[in-house]
């Protein structure tokens, strides 16, 4: 009697979870506005507490600390804004030679084709005049209303990650002192929340420590790759491979696809594009499925399903946002489901925890 009793119990904990879950997705979606700030200042925090900790034992003052630091990471993504604008300023300066150098190489893709029946009465010239349409400063100005929304949405964001910021790093470092309130005389939970809390930290600074260099390393190659072989904008395609590198999986290949249908124009021997391609494609697997996989050993150890899961439904609720915090909001709501004891099979299944706890 008593086993049918908890079973019936287990069963409908296990379905109030779901529902729980469920509308925690909801809730989630519909407060993004104000939560991805949020999200990405605490991963912010996590990340530069470190360098809070050694200016707090050099004997800095806290508010200079953090003061210098908030100022030094907002400075940084300014500069990222910075640079993808005029790139695309550059881009349209520059549309003239792209749009001929495109001409030209239909052209000759159509020749290469014309022993199949319709291939030569084909014409590129609307094709041309479409591209001349949208790489235009009119058009952008037929826009301006999708931009202004973009603009502003980015501002609010801004600022108010910067004010999310302030107050972590305000009390990052102090993060034992607010559990030991939180938990009050409860020296177990105070000892479990702590324990869970380094977890998290120490897991997403590993896995950034590794990212960052991995990217670091394959934005330099393609940008070293994307100039030998004389592709316009070199520079900043590799700049989009290292932030795109960020985003679990496919990332990778949307860094990949702009080089080369520019390289696609540009070079033009078939022998060096086949080449120029296997370079690129050569230098994301090596540093992204064999370096970096050898490198981050077990300091985050989630399984493979799971990054791409996480990555589809973070990707989902939060756009691209999602898709770069996937992997952090993964351990962190893994670290979550292990305080429960019914979600044992499903902390398994998710990875291994880095501090064996699972």
């Amino acid at each position: 009697m008593n086993n049918t009793f908890n079973t019936d119990l287990r069963t409908i904990r296990n379905t109030m979870l779901i529902f729980a879950a469920i509308l925690g997705i909801i809730i989630i979606k519909t407060l993004s506005g104000l939560l991805i700030p949020l999200a990405f200042a605490l991963f912010i925090g996590i990340l530069l507490s470190p360098i809070i900790s050694y200016l707090d034992q050099k004997k800095w003052p806290y508010t200079v600390s953090i003061t210098l630091i908030t100022i030094l990471t907002l400075g940084f993504i300014f500069l990222t804004g910075l640079i993808v604008y005029d790139t695309g300023l550059q881009i349209v300066g520059q549309k003239d030679k792209l749009l001929s150098q495109i001409d030209v190489r239909f052209q000759e893709i159509l020749s290469g084709l014309s022993f199949i029946p319709g291939v030569s009465s084909l014409e590129t010239d609307g094709f041309i005049e479409t591209l001349n349409n949208v790489i235009s400063t009119e058009f952008l100005l037929n826009t301006s209303g999708v931009v202004a929304s973009s603009v502003g949405s980015f501002t609010f964001n801004f600022i108010l990650c910067a004010i999310y910021l302030v107050a972590v790093l305000g009390s990052i470092v102090r993060y034992e002192k607010y559990i030991s309130y939180l938990e009050g005389d409860d020296s177990v939970g105070k000892e479990r929340l702590i324990n869970s809390f380094v977890e998290v930290k120490t897991s997403i600074v590993s896995y950034m420590k590794v990212k960052f260099f991995t990217s670091f390393c394959t934005g330099l190659c393609f940008g070293i790759i994307c100039f030998a072989f004389g592709v316009d904008f070199a520079l900043f395609w590799g700049f989009l491979a290292f932030l795109l590198n960020f985003i679990p999986t496919v990332g990778s290949i949307a860094a990949t696809i702009p080089p080369l249908l520019l390289g696609l124009i540009q070079i033009d021997s078939g022998g060096s594009f086949t080449f120029f391609i296997i370079l690129l494609i050569a230098t994301q697997f090596i540093w992204g499925n064999v370096i970096e996989p050898y490198v981050m050993g077990s300091s985050v150890a989630l399984n493979t399903v799971t990054v791409i899961l996480g990555l589809v439904i973070w990707g989902y609720i939060w756009g691209v946002a999602g898709m770069l915090l996937s992997v952090p909001l993964i351990v962190m709501a893994r670290v979550i489901l292990s305080q429960i004891p019914d979600a044992d099979l499903l902390v398994k299944l998710m990875g291994r925890s880095q501090l064996g706890k699972d």
